[in-house]
């Protein structure tokens, strides 16, 4: 089936699940809700899609939702690596991995979309915090402020250049690349390090990877660019590095090795990860659950496993996250109800954001958040709403409707979108004067999709009297397709 978004069209494969497609349409609707309210981001046409991008710190950055919908979807040809955020800074693609929360192709409890709608929300302000960025995007973007950034001391050491042009004069194989750094001392040969060549210097490559990993002391960047060394001119030799290195202190390393390596069968990932399925070691502990997630005949297994680690666990905020995360595959509703009480208000949104309840216990739990007024904790209700059958949803979604935020507003409007009744059709119908643009355009693009009402029509055309030229131009739009489908004289 083919997918209108208000990032650009993909094509959806039969397969995949009507909730996810529902859930992947919320989540770009939240994108584009987002970068419509930001005076920052700026849509631009690449290629097909519509990209959003800003200047940070004086950098390019460049986001596709569209991309993380069809990762979402099961794509793996979007370009950018099998769970990596679709990010550039300058053009150029930045290894943004979420720690936790997307865990395969089959059913995700964090989907990409949702993720990088998060990371379009932090880049609202001028000067996003520093310490929510993620650590490769970070180092991207404020090289100073992280350590190992691209432009950290060692890249304006004079003796740097000058090494570098003796290599660039002196090695013209992989043999003089070997006796070049045979004549170096430790110190300086990582002033050329990076200009080996892998594929034009690859026994020297070899060489200083090998003797980096067997050095008792090395810098987290030396030891990261031997293991993508050596992963690069031997995968199958690089397995017993990347164990050794499961176990290290810096986070980065670890992650790394859990993602590359590559188990013979189901018993030997689970020998080499099950030990590091511990709750102090995050996010390595988010990145073994997604490797064994793969596995699926072991899935009741690694949930028992999780279980077990939640009620051991004192930790209320990681115990928080590790619960939502299990409400998504079993119904968890008597510990949900406890840890409830137990979150602090800060806490709250984010997890209601990402738990699943069963139960018609929330409805009630729901309308006393409500009262509280605050965007992103009911943003959270509804979340947790949506996917719980145990009560009608109308009563609640109508009291979001009055008391909520242009978002969570426009956020519902999908949800409403497929229910397809008449009292549907008439909350969204409420929305399409509303004072904020964006919500009363994204009213009428709703509306458009109840083709078969008998008012659909009406609305639109009361649309082109919108004091709003994208309003207008969006009922134009929706009523010339629907001239062309047939639907309208």
């Amino acid at each position: 089936m083919g997918l209108v978004t208000p990032f650009g069209s993909l094509h959806v494969s039969q397969d995949v699940p009507e909730e996810r497609i529902y859930a992947v349409e919320r989540a770009l609707e939240w994108c584009n809700t987002i970068t419509e309210a930001s005076p920052f981001w700026k849509p631009r046409k690449i290629s097909k899609h519509v990209a959003v991008e800003r200047q940070v710190n004086g950098e390019l950055v460049t986001i596709f939702p569209v991309l993380a919908a069809k990762q979402d979807f099961g794509d793996g040809q979007t370009g950018f690596s099998h769970h990596h955020l679709p990010v550039m800074v300058n053009g150029k693609s930045v290894c943004v991995v979420p720690s936790r929360g997307i865990t395969g192709p089959e059913r995700s409890s964090l989907l990409h979309t949702d993720m990088v709608a998060s990371l379009l929300q932090l880049f609202c302000l001028e000067h996003p915090p520093l310490d929510q960025l993620p650590r490769t995007l970070g180092k991207a973007l404020y090289p100073k402020a992280f350590p190992g950034g691209r432009f950290d001391a060692m890249g304006h050491n004079p003796e740097r250049a000058r090494l570098q042009n003796l290599f660039h004069d002196e090695v013209m194989s992989d043999e003089t690349a070997i006796e070049f750094f045979t004549h170096t001392d430790d110190q300086r040969w990582m002033h050329c390090r990076d200009l080996l060549d892998r594929h034009q210097h690859p026994n020297c490559t070899q060489f200083h990877a090998e003797r980096i990993l067997s050095a008792s002391v090395a810098t987290n960047r030396d030891v990261l660019w031997a293991l993508e060394s050596l992963l690069f001119l031997d995968q199958d030799g690089t397995k017993k590095h990347l164990r050794r290195f499961m176990v290290h202190p810096n986070e980065d390393i670890v992650i790394f090795a859990v993602q590359q390596f590559q188990p013979a069968d189901e018993k030997e990932a689970w020998e080499v990860w099950l030990p590091l399925l511990q709750p102090d070691s995050e996010p390595s502990f988010w990145e073994v659950i997604f490797r064994l997630m793969e596995y699926p005949d072991s899935r009741e297994r690694l949930l028992d496993r999780c279980q077990q680690i939640y009620e051991e666990s004192e930790q209320i905020e990681f115990k928080s996250v590790l619960l939502a995360w299990l409400s998504n595959y079993r119904d968890m509703d008597e510990r949900v109800q406890t840890i409830l009480s137990q979150l602090g208000s800060h806490q709250l949104p984010a997890f209601l954001l990402e738990v699943q309840t069963y139960g018609p216990w929330f409805e009630a739990f729901a309308f006393e958040q409500l009262q509280f007024g605050r965007s992103r904790l009911n943003h959270g209700v509804l979340n947790a709403t949506i996917q719980n059958p145990s009560f009608d949803h109308f009563r609640l979604w109508e009291c979001l409707f009055n008391t909520s935020s242009g978002g969570v507003r426009t956020a519902l409007m999908p949800h409403l979108a497929n229910v397809g009744t008449d009292r549907a059709f008439r909350l969204i119908e409420s929305q399409t004067n509303h004072e904020l643009r964006f919500v009363s355009r994204r009213a009428y693009l709703w509306i458009a999709s109840f083709k078969r009402h008998p008012r659909t029509e009406e609305v639109l055309l009361q649309g082109m009297e919108s004091q709003y030229k994208g309003v207008r131009l969006e009922c134009q739009r929706q009523l010339q397709l629907r001239r062309d489908e047939g639907l309208d004289p």
